[in-house]
């Protein structure tokens, strides 16, 4: 899937994604709406990366300019697949109106939002002290 780009162009809704390797890891980039028409790619694209080796979800935002209640329910997903085995959702570059999303439905809590894939990346490779 690396490298790959899928777009739909359904009632508006715009979607594309890569899959690309940074520092080892599989960073999902995403761009365009994350809704109800487009969702289905979008769970399709999180879940093959978590069907690998991946314990740590990185997803770039920089390029997605909306998600719905449909998008948010795919995060929510994504969750309950890394929380059992110790691993995070970790999103970079959210634009304030898709922050605001995460932030108002209180997903924040557990999906770290990072301004940059560096602190992504350092984030996910620091150990949590207890």
């Amino acid at each position: 899937m690396s490298n790959n780009i899928k777009t739909t162009d359904s009632n508006m809704s715009i979607f594309g994604f890569q899959v690309v390797e940074i520092q080892g890891h599989q960073v999902l980039a995403p761009s365009g709406y994350i809704d109800l028409h487009t969702a289905h790619q979008f769970k399709e694209a999180v879940m093959c990366i978590l069907d690998g080796d991946e314990q740590h979800l990185i997803i770039d935002m920089n390029d997605v300019s909306y998600v719905d209640s449909s998008g948010l329910g795919i995060f929510v997903s994504a969750l309950k697949r890394v929380i059992p085995i110790g691993g995070t959702v970790n999103l970079v570059g959210c634009n304030p109106r898709v922050s605001h999303q995460f932030y108002t439905t209180h997903l924040s809590s557990f999906i770290a939002l990072h301004e940059n894939m560096d602190d992504a990346i350092e984030a996910i490779s620091t150990p949590i002290s207890q």
